[in-house]
C-alpha cells in the first residue's frame, strides 16, 4: 500500500466549522445527570489531522463533572450505561455472545484500557474482562505487542469503543487492534489483522472524506463472512470513508431518550451531526434498493450518537461521550449478540433482509434531521429508510441475523406482440430489480413466499406469488398487457399574425415526440387512456416562443391546437422589427451626452474601485454584441485583482408618453463569473426608485440582440442604467441601446416549404432561393423560405448535384409546398 500514502486523504472534521449538536426530543427524559440545554462538547481526536490521515468520530462532553473509580451504589455515572442501551434496543445481553470476539480498531496505544474497562465492568456489575481470563487482548497491527505511542485523544476513543462492546455484549470477548497512526494505511491493516485473528466483528470508529483513490483500499474493509462496521461521521449531511466502502455496515446516529407515553418506553430521531448521503464513487449494492442515490447511501443502521442523550464511558475517570464512534461499536456487538454470520455472506445485506420479512426488527427513526439535501429522506428521518438512521436501530437482535436467499428470475414480455419488455420494474416489499433490453431480470430475496409486481409506465401492473427457496432460483415469466392509448391531434401555427402552419416538435411529459407536418402544422401522437400529460411546444425554426400545455385524456380522441408567436427580437421569418425612438451607439470615446457613470467605493483597504464603465475598450476586446464600431465595457478582468466593480452606466430620460409597445434593445456581450452580477433597470420616478427589467448572474454567458419589453413604461418619463458587479470577473459590452416604441410586424408574404432530396429518397442538405431570399435546409433536406405572394422561381442547390428550379404559386399568410430531386 506505501504507493498509497501520499493521496490527499482530508479528514471529514477538516471541513466542519463546528459542531452541530441536537438536543433531546422535548417529550423524552435524557439520561441522569444531563439537562435538556444544548452540551458543551469537544472533539476526543484532532478536527484537522493532516493529508493521509482519519480522524476518529468521539465527542467528549465538557458540562460533566469527572470522579474516578467504582462509584458508590447510591451514585450513577452520567449518561447512559449497559442497562439503559440494553432496554432501548431490547437486547439479549444476558444470554447471547458467550466467548464471541468483537474487534476494535483504533489508532495508537492507549495504556490504561484494559484497567479503564475494567472499572466500567466493574461499576455495572458485568464479568471481569481481562487477559488473564482470556476475555480481554491487546495488540498492535502486526498481531504483536510493540504497541503505538500513547494519544490521548485517541485513548478517549478506545474506552468508548471497550465500553460499548461491553455494554451491549457483556459476555463478549474484545480483541484491541492498535494501528500504528492515524493513517488510513495503519488501519486498514489494522482492520486485516483482526480478521486474520480470527475476529467475526470489527469496529471503526473513524473516518476521512471520501476520494477517487478510497477503491484500493475497499479490500481492506471488505471481508464476506465478517461483519465490518463504521462510522458515518459527527458533521452533519456529507459521506465519510470507510462507512462508504463496499461490505461495511454504516452506522448512524441517533438522540436516545426514554418516553413513557410509548409502548417502547423510548424515543429516538435523527441526530443532527449524523453522516449521511450518496458516496461519490462505491458502487450501489444489490441489497440497497433506494431511489435517490445512483451510488452506495449511508447508513445501513444507526444507535444513540448525540452527545446530549450521550454514554457514560469509563477513560481516566467518568466522562460523557457521544458521536457515530458510539453507535459502531453498539451496533459491531449487536451482531455479536445474534450469532456468527453464515460464511461468504454479506452481513450488511441482514437488516435489509429482515425488513423485508419484518420491519418490526428494527426501530423506525421517523422525525429529526441532519442539514438540507435532495431528495430529503437523505437527511431527515421518515418512514421506512432514511439517510442519518438507515433502516433504523436495532429492536433485539432478529435483523443482525442471516437470513437465507433465492433468486427469483424471468422475462417480461408484451402480451400482444411477445417481444421483451425494458425497463420493467420488478417489486417486492420495497425490493427491486429492472428488467433490461432483452426483459430478463433477476431478484434477490430471502427464502420464503412472497408477492412479486411487475410495473411500467404504458403496461398494466401485474402482481403474482412466488416461492423462494433457500439457495434456489425461481423462474417467473411474465406478460403484461398494454395499457390502450388514445389519439391527440392538432395543429401548430403562427400566433403572431400570419397564422401559416408551424414546423415543430411536440412532446408530451413521457418523452413521447413527434414532428408537426412542415407544410401544415398537423400532428398527432398516442398517449395512454385516461392520463394527464404536459404538451411542450416548440418550433423548429428560430424566432418562436416555445409553449407548454395541459391535456387531461379519457377514453376518447382530443384535439389541442397551439398557437406561437414571435419572440421579441423579432428574427422569426416573414416578421420585420419596427422602432420609433432613439437609439444611443458608444463610438465616441466618452460617455454620451447625457449618459453618465457612477462607480459605488465600498471603502475596502487595498482595494481601487475605479474604472467602471469604459468608452476607450482597454482591454482591446472585440466587439461581440452584434453591432460595429467601439462600445461601453466593464471589463473586470482587465481591471485584476485589487479593484472592485459596483458601476452603473445611466441614461438620460426618454419620453415614452406616446409608446403603446415600449421596449429597450441593446446588443451585449456578457461573460459572467462566479461573483459577477449585470443588471438592466428601469425608473419612472426620476432615479427615485428602480426595477429590474434583465439579470443575470453567476457563470451563464450572453451575446447578441436583448429585447425587454417595458409595459409599465408605456406614457412615462424613463431612465434606463446598465449596474455591474464584480471582482476580478469578467466583462460586461454593451453597444446599439435603443429606447422608445418597438413592434414585431408580420411582412406580406407567404411561406415556401419542402424537402430537396437524391434520386435514392435521401435528403441533402440544400441552398434554397427565391425572389432574393436565401435559406439553408437541415441535414435530411427540409426547408423553409419566405417570399412575397404570387409565381415564384425557387432554386435548389446542393454540393455535387444539378441545380433545379421549379415555379411556386405563393398565397399570402400561408405555406406552399415545393420538394426538389436532384440528380
Amino acid at each position: 500500500m506505501a504507493r498509497a500514502r501520499n493521496r490527499r486523504w482530508w479528514t471529514v472534521a477538516a471541513l466542519a466549522a463546528g459542531i452541530v449538536l441536537a438536543t433531546a426530543p422535548a417529550a423524552a427524559s435524557v439520561p441522569p445527570g444531563q439537562d435538556t440545554a444544548a452540551p458543551a462538547a469537544t472533539r476526543s481526536c484532532a478536527a484537522d489531522p493532516g493529508p493521509g490521515k482519519v480522524s476518529c468520530f468521539a465527542l467528549r462532553r465538557t458540562d460533566i463533572r469527572s470522579s474516578k473509580g467504582v462509584l458508590p451504589d447510591a451514585v450513577s455515572p452520567s449518561g447512559f450505561g449497559p442497562g439503559d442501551l440494553q432496554a432501548a434496543y431490547t437486547l439479549p445481553s444476558a444470554t447471547a455472545g458467550d466467548g464471541v470476539t468483537v474487534a476494535i480498531v483504533d489508532a495508537y496505544d492507549d495504556p490504561t484500557a484494559e484497567s479503564d474497562l475494567a472499572t466500567y465492568r466493574a461499576q455495572y456489575g458485568l464479568p471481569p474482562c481481562t487477559t488473564d481470563n482470556g476475555c480481554f487482548r491487546k495488540v498492535d497491527q502486526r498481531g504483536g505487542t510493540d504497541y503505538p505511542v500513547e494519544n490521548t485523544g485517541w485513548a478517549g476513543e478506545i474506552s468508548l469503543d471497550l465500553d460499548m462492546v461491553s455494554a451491549a455484549c457483556p459476555n463478549c470477548h474484545i480483541l484491541l487492534v492498535e494501528g500504528d497512526d492515524n493513517s488510513i494505511d495503519a488501519l486498514a491493516a489494522s482492520v486485516d489483522q483482526a480478521v486474520a485473528m480470527g475476529a467475526k466483528y470489527v469496529s471503526n470508529s473513524y473516518g476521512a472524506t471520501e476520494d477517487p483513490g478510497e477503491g484500493d483500499y475497499d479490500g481492506h474493509y471488505h471481508h464476506p463472512g465478517v461483519v465490518v462496521t463504521a462510522s458515518t461521521g459527527d458533521n452533519g449531511y456529507g459521506t465519510s470513508y470507510p462507512a462508504t466502502a463496499e461490505g461495511v455496515v454504516a452506522v448512524g446516529g441517533t438522540s436516545l431518550g426514554r418516553d413513557a407515553g410509548t409502548a417502547r418506553g423510548w424515543t429516538e430521531s435523527v441526530w443532527s451531526g449524523a453522516g449521511s448521503g450518496c458516496s461519490a464513487y462505491e458502487d450501489k449494492p444489490s441489497w440497497q434498493t433506494d431511489s435517490g442515490c445512483e451510488k452506495r447511501a449511508v447508513a445501513d443502521v444507526s444507535a444513540v450518537a448525540d452527545p446530549n442523550t450521550g454514554v457514560a464511558v469509563y477513560y481516566n475517570g467518568w466522562k460523557v461521550y457521544g458521536g457515530t464512534s458510539a453507535s459502531a461499536p453498539l451496533i459491531a456487538a449487536t451482531y455479536a449478540l445474534a450469532g456468527a454470520p453464515a460464511a461468504a455472506t454479506e452481513p450488511a445485506s441482514y437488516p435489509y433482509n429482515a425488513a423485508l420479512v419484518d420491519p418490526a426488527a428494527l426501530n423506525d427513526v421517523t422525525s429529526g434531521s441532519n442539514g438540507t439535501c435532495t431528495p430529503a429522506y437523505l437527511c431527515g428521518g421518515g418512514p421506512g429508510y432514511d439517510g442519518p438512521t438507515g433502516l433504523g436501530t436495532p429492536n433485539g437482535v432478529a435483523a443482525f441475523t442471516y437470513k437465507a436467499t433465492g433468486t427469483v428470475t424471468g422475462t417480461v414480455t408484451d402480451s400482444a406482440t411477445h417481444e421483451p419488455v425494458s425497463g420493467v420494474e420488478i417489486e417486492a416489499r420495497g425490493r427491486r430489480a429492472t428488467t433490461g433490453a432483452d426483459g430478463k431480470y433477476a431478484l434477490r430475496l430471502p427464502a420464503g413466499s412472497w408477492e412479486v409486481t411487475a410495473s411500467r409506465r404504458a403496461y398494466q401492473a401485474k402482481t403474482v406469488a412466488v416461492s423462494v427457496t433457500e439457495g434456489g432460483s425461481t423462474t417467473q415469466d411474465l406478460a403484461l398487457d398494454p395499457v390502450p392509448t388514445v389519439s391527440v391531434t392538432g395543429t401548430v401555427t403562427d400566433g403572431s399574425g400570419h397564422g401559416w402552419g408551424l414546423y415543430a416538435t411536440v412532446t408530451a411529459s413521457d418523452g413521447t415526440t413527434t414532428h408537426t407536418d412542415p407544410a401544415t402544422g398537423r400532428y398527432e401522437l398516442d398517449l395512454l387512456q385516461n392520463e394527464k400529460y404536459t404538451l411542450h411546444v416548440a418550433a423548429v425554426d428560430t424566432g418562436y416562443t416555445a409553449r407548454s400545455l395541459t391535456v387531461e385524456l379519457g377514453t376518447e380522441a382530443v384535439t389541442a391546437d397551439v398557437a406561437l408567436t414571435v419572440e421579441a427580437v423579432c428574427t422569426a421569418a416573414g416578421y420585420r422589427a419596427t422602432r420609433n425612438g432613439t437609439v444611443q451607439s458608444f463610438d465616441g470615446g466618452q460617455a454620451p451626452k447625457g449618459w453618465r457613470v457612477a462607480d459605488v467605493n465600498h471603502r475596502q483597504p487595498g482595494y481601487d474601485y475605479k474604472p467602471g464603465w469604459q468608452f476607450t475598450n482597454p482591454g482591446g476586446r472585440v466587439n461581440a454584441t452584434g453591432g460595429e464600431g467601439n462600445f461601453a465595457v466593464v471589463d473586470s478582468d482587465h481591471s485584476g485583482q485589487h479593484a472592485i466593480q459596483d458601476t452603473m452606466l445611466t441614461s438620460p430620460t426618454f419620453d415614452l408618453a406616446g409608446a403603446t409597445e415600449p421596449a429597450i434593445t441593446f446588443g451585449t456581450d456578457l461573460h459572467g463569473a462566479v461573483n459577477s452580477t449585470a443588471t438592466v433597470e428601469t425608473s419612472t420616478d426620476g432615479g427615485k426608485t428602480w426595477k429590474s427589467v434583465w439579470h443575470k448572474a453567476g457563470t451563464p454567458n450572453v451575446s447578441g440582440p436583448v429585447v425587454v419589453d417595458l409595459p409599465d413604461a408605456a406614457g412615462h418619463r424613463v431612465i434606463v442604467r446598465f449596474h455591474y458587479t464584480g471582482n476580478w470577473s469578467k466583462w460586461w459590452e454593451i453597444d446599439d441601446v435603443f429606447v422608445g416604441n418597438r413592434s414585431c410586424d408580420p411582412v406580406a408574404g407567404g411561406m415556401v416549404v419542402g424537402r430537396v432530396t437524391d434520386g435514392s429518397g435521401a435528403g441533402l442538405p440544400a441552398t434554397v432561393t427565391a425572389a432574393g431570399s436565401t435559406t439553408h435546409g437541415d441535414t435530411d433536406g427540409r426547408y423553409r423560405l419566405f417570399t412575397p405572394a404570387g409565381d415564384q422561381s425557387v432554386t435548389a442547390e446542393a454540393s455535387g448535384h444539378t441545380p433545379a428550379t421549379k415555379t411556386a404559386a405563393v398565397t399570402a399568410d400561408h405555406t406552399t409546398r415545393l420538394d426538389f430531386t436532384l440528380s
